[in-house]
């Protein structure tokens, strides 16, 4: 007697019956889902790659469009810088003075461009102080009638001055007694500033120095700064007493750095002189400069707190009410100025003062659909024509 629940044998089964077979279905019902689950994952991928290209395609469309419209920018602004240097070109043919009724100092309108436009403005450097001026360097060798000297070759030199000891060679034979020349006193009757100018030597501008001093009181900032700025242009390391600083004074910050002792490149260096805090960096660089030593201050584009500081208690407000209301062509010299302003200076601060101007800034912003670009020039005006000192893409410093 068979068991229930024993197996049925085959020979059993019934002819044609599928009952063997019929445990092998949900094995291929698993690979068709496994199978479908692949091709899946792979249209899934698939997808994720081609949206992945199609972004970064777009990411560098727009990036080579905005290149192509920065470039655009920058060569439109490099345009308004041309027509700068025509416009001060073409104003030191019309007359020899500076003032701000001139085309030149009118901000140049927003010129309209294809996809934007271009706007720019010309700023009179020499109507700041010129934190150079302090020092003023060697004087250099003239001739007697007030010229240069010819310049020599240095085989020229080699021969005249072999020529010049053998000549003296031949005098000291012939006078062998002859004492030697005694070099003269120096004078102490306060004339030691005209000395140091016939001998040549580099010196501290005691005039310029005095204006920095009251122009740093005018602002409610410490006079003693001053001392501070001279040392960092000042070619030695000796500080000046009591608020100087030298090296030894800048080698224990963090990080340690050394003073310049040579005239300065840029305003921003004030930020690294000792004492000079942000705040007070905030207020005394829009009024000063950085140009070469012994450029003068143009009187008819400097500011009221500027001129105020050539002498002493005078006030800003005064100068302030003559501004607002001055000549239409501008003082046509110095003397006019000063009259008109009540202001006696000495003669040496004096020669450093001038109606007319060889330095400007120039700013251009020009904008091409999404490419914009700053442009920073100096620009250079003598009786050669304009040419450009330096130049600058981004921020001004």
């Amino acid at each position: 007697m068979k068991s229930p629940v024993c197996c049925t044998c085959p020979a059993d089964a019934a002819p044609g019956s599928a009952g063997p077979r019929a445990s092998f279905a949900p094995a291929g019902r698993r690979q068709a889902g496994v199978a479908l689950i692949t091709v899946l994952l792979i249209v899934f991928l698939a997808s994720v790659t081609a949206t992945s290209l199609a972004a970064l395609q777009q990411i560098a469309t727009r990036r080579s469009t905005v290149l192509q419209h920065q470039q655009q920018a920058r060569l439109y602004a490099l345009g308004a810088e041309q027509r700068a240097t025509l416009i001060l070109a073409r104003d030191r043919k019309q007359n020899e003075t500076d003032h701000p009724g001139e085309e030149w100092a009118s901000p140049l309108p927003a010129f309209p461009i294809e996809g934007g436009a271009i706007k720019g403005s010309l700023r009179d450097l020499q109507g700041c102080f010129n934190l150079n001026n302090l020092w003023q360097p060697a004087a250099s060798t003239a001739a007697p009638d007030g010229g240069d000297a010819d310049p020599k070759t240095p085989s020229e030199e080699g021969g005249e001055q072999a020529e010049q000891e053998r000549e003296a060679g031949e005098e000291e034979i012939k006078k062998p007694n002859r004492p030697a020349a005694k070099p003269k006193p120096a004078d102490s009757t306060g004339a030691g500033d005209s000395a140091g100018a016939q001998s040549g030597k580099a010196r501290l501008n005691q005039a310029q120095f005095q204006v920095l001093q009251r122009l740093l009181a005018s602002l409610e900032l410490k006079p003693e700064l001053a001392q501070a700025i001279a040392d960092w242009i000042d070619p030695d390391q000796d500080p000046q007493f009591p608020d100087g600083a030298e090296d030894s004074d800048y080698n224990v910050q963090n990080p340690p750095y050394l003073a310049a002792n040579r005239p300065m490149t840029s305003v921003s260096e004030l930020r690294l002189i000792k004492g000079m805090e942000p705040e007070a960096y905030d207020k005394l660089a829009p009024l000063v400069c950085a140009l070469p030593p012994d450029t003068p201050l143009n009187i008819n584009t400097a500011p009221a707190r500027v001129l105020a500081a050539l002498v002493e208690g005078k006030d800003p407000k005064e100068l302030e009410e003559l501004l607002e209301n001055p000549p239409a062509d501008g003082y046509a010299n110095v003397d006019d100025f000063l009259n008109a302003a009540k202001l006696t200076v000495d003669a040496q601060l004096k020669a450093q003062l001038s109606v007319a101007s060889q330095h400007f800034l120039l700013r251009v912003e020009a904008r091409v659909g999404d490419g914009r670009a700053m442009l920073y020039s100096i620009l250079y005006r003598d009786e050669n024509g304009v040419r450009v000192l330096r130049r600058g893409f981004g921020n001004q410093e």
